[in-house]
């Protein structure tokens, strides 16, 4: 199980960066998200009425900051994530047509805008007014500026049901290994770690010792990673949700 964030310290996963390279995009996201004290503000105020998150923050429900990825259970709004939400509505037109037997497995949870439901491949289902799961379903798609990413949402639903992989996720894996660092680098930042021991806990301590430090590449590496960090807690997030970086 992943260690929690004590809300006083930032969290320091075994592994370093190279351990953060296993999380999906969503759970990438959500760790910069829980780090924001603002968000962790909040979500105190909130914490028993969830449903009451600000939308700002891109969440449907405020997820407990404290519970690290991927053991918290995080709603994404469909505007915030449409690469990863599937809306349905109740189709009584096609009652007679065959239909698929399927029946999503994971966590749910209900809102006066329908049943919202995490399956394990990562997406959301929302079963909007009196859809269910299991009945026939019309999946409906706004046609708008996000419209290739809700269709590659439909996509990688099919592709579940079907029993098979995933597409390839657009982040690119030097990409993901940026925002990896970046996390790392976020967690010595918020902890009020010296650049030159964020280095070391991004880099090891070989990079150091090369080179003069107040010139050197790596110090330069490291400030712009922890700028990174900072601007993906503060909102940067929301973009990787939507496929840009």
């Amino acid at each position: 199980m992943a260690a929690p964030l004590d809300p006083s310290r930032p969290d320091r996963a075994a592994g370093g960066w190279r351990a953060r390279l296993r999380l999906s995009v969503p759970e990438l996201a959500w760790e910069f998200l829980r780090r924001n004290t603002d968000y962790r503000a909040e979500f105190a105020r909130i914490s028993r009425r969830p449903d009451l998150v600000d939308p700002r923050w891109g969440l449907r429900f405020g997820a407990d900051p404290v519970i690290a990825a991927p053991e918290a259970e995080v709603f994404w709004r469909p505007d915030a994530a449409p690469g990863l939400v599937v809306p349905f509505e109740q189709d009584a037109g096609v009652a007679s047509s065959p239909q698929r037997s399927w029946r999503p497995s994971g966590a749910g949870r209900r809102a006066d805008d329908g049943l919202h439901v995490r399956t394990p491949e990562g997406l959301q289902l929302q079963y909007r007014g009196s859809a269910r799961p299991g009945e026939p379903l019309l999946v409906v798609l706004t046609f708008d500026q996000d419209f290739g990413l809700r269709v590659r949402a439909v996509e990688r639903l099919n592709r579940a049901v079907a029993g098979l992989a995933a597409p390839a996720s657009q982040v690119t894996a030097a990409q993901r290994e940026r925002l990896a660092k970046s996390l790392v680098a976020l967690d010595g930042d918020l902890a009020g770690d010296s650049y030159r021991a964020i280095a070391a806990a991004v880099f090891g301590p070989d990079p150091i010792e090369r080179e003069l430090w107040r010139t050197s590449s790596v110090r330069a590496a490291t400030i712009r990673l922890v700028q990174a960090g900072r601007r993906m807690m503060r909102g940067g997030y929301l973009k990787l949700l939507r496929g840009g970086l």
